[in-house]
């Protein structure tokens, strides 16, 4: 029986964990033909963890140039760091390091705390909630809007137009090239207006920052703008609810961070890892390369399927079990070199904070798997629905 995965066809969503595992063993370099394509005719899947690492670790033969999603034309799309390789993305890469500081993420701590309570506080008493839509599809646009000054009240446009781009199946349909044009369109005026009065916001940060004595462009700031609305929002919403989910699954497993909170940071990265928010994202090769003995050609895209490496059984044994006390030292849930997620400590701390206020109001919760709605699997391992029952807490 010939072998078969297609990671945007829905019949794999809900568990691709064995398709994983036979790639990693049979088929660790795997091409998938795309019907009706729009830019490559095929890609190509690497899955082994090894594999993955290698040709992350190496920008100049697995370029991010032509974009890292599949099959999408990047220049449809804003241009952001996402999409570039040195020595532009280094130039640029380095300005928002300088000012996302340890301080200034440390500060959002006590803002995710309290958000996150008064959502959980507004469905306690009913037992039973959609952990989607009422609670963690809030929490990283609040953190968005505190980060860049943004007025909490256009969260919801904030929040569609993450939906209508990263969150939907055709990254260049209509309703995504309209959202990404409305986007477009609304950082360039912001940019306009935060040059007249500088704050002490990320934009503002951002904005009177240079490169090498070189003043960034308003697109260029604009670019700025996208890439933190883009890549703050969507993958720690699938972060949180995923690891909700998990510890549902596992009651025995939730029961140790109840009962013991200090266990939160090793038990943060085993959550990461066993549900990775980023499945995998895509890079195109500059040259032929060989890999697991298969040889790539030059010009050919390939994704990289993270979710895949962080179960590979040679780094982690029984990987498909989630184990608070495995001691996962790294993981590719952020990538890895030289595009590894500048935004991990945030997402690290809306996903604990989130978690924790949850754990500590009403203790237990079950999970209907039956009614989780799953919307991706790559890039984000996308959840749309996601109810939860537990004992009504009135006090």
């Amino acid at each position: 029986m010939s072998f078969e995965f297609d990671p945007f066809d829905p019949q794999y969503w809900e568990n691709p964990y064995p398709y994983y595992a036979e790639m990693r063993h049979e088929h660790p370099v795997y091409r998938r033909e795309i019907e009706n394509h729009r830019v490559w005719p095929h890609y190509w899947m690497i899955s082994r963890a090894g594999d993955v690492n290698d040709a992350l670790a190496d920008w100049k033969t697995f370029s991010s140039a032509k974009g890292t999603l599949v099959d999408t034309d990047a220049a449809l799309l804003p241009e952001t760091i996402f999409h570039m390789d040195p020595p532009r993305h280094d130039q640029l890469r380095s300005i928002l390091a300088r000012v996302l500081t340890p301080t200034r993420i440390a500060n959002l701590e006590p803002v995710v705390r309290a958000q996150a309570q008064g959502l959980v506080d507004k469905f306690k008493a009913k037992g039973e909630a959609d952990v989607v839509t009422q609670f963690a599809r809030s929490i990283p646009t609040m953190t968005m809007c505190t980060l860049m000054n943004l007025p909490w009240g256009e969260h919801e446009k904030f929040l569609k137009w993450n939906l209508d781009t990263l969150g939907g199946a055709d990254f260049t349909s209509e309703a995504a090239l309209k959202a990404w044009h409305e986007m477009d369109a609304y950082w360039k005026d912001l940019v306009v207006e935060r040059r007249k009065e500088q704050t002490n916001d990320l934009v503002s940060m951002i904005l009177h920052a240079q490169v090498e004595g070189e003043n960034l462009t308003d697109a260029e700031i604009s670019g700025f703008c996208g890439l933190l609305h883009d890549a703050s929002q969507n993958t720690t919403i699938n972060m949180i609810c995923n690891g909700i989910i998990s510890l549902g699954r596992y009651p025995d497993q939730r029961g140790k961070l109840r009962d013991n909170p200090d266990r939160w940071p090793s038990a943060l990265e085993e959550l990461l890892r066993f549900e990775s928010p980023v499945q995998g994202l895509a890079r195109a090769t500059t040259s032929d390369v060989t890999v697991a003995d298969v040889t790539i050609p030059a010009g050919d895209q390939v994704l990289l399927l993270y979710g895949s490496a962080n179960h590979d059984e040679t780094v982690y044994p029984d990987a498909d079990m989630l184990d608070l006390d495995r001691n996962v030292k790294y993981h590719w849930t952020f990538g890895h070199g030289i595009h590894y997620c500048l935004g991990n400590a945030v997402a690290r701390l809306e996903t604990r904070v989130s978690i924790q206020v949850l754990l500590e109001t009403i203790g237990d919760w079950e999970v209907d798997t039956s009614q989780i709605v799953r919307g991706q699997l790559v890039p984000t391992r996308g959840v749309n629905a996601a109810p939860i029952t537990f004992e009504p807490v009135t006090a």
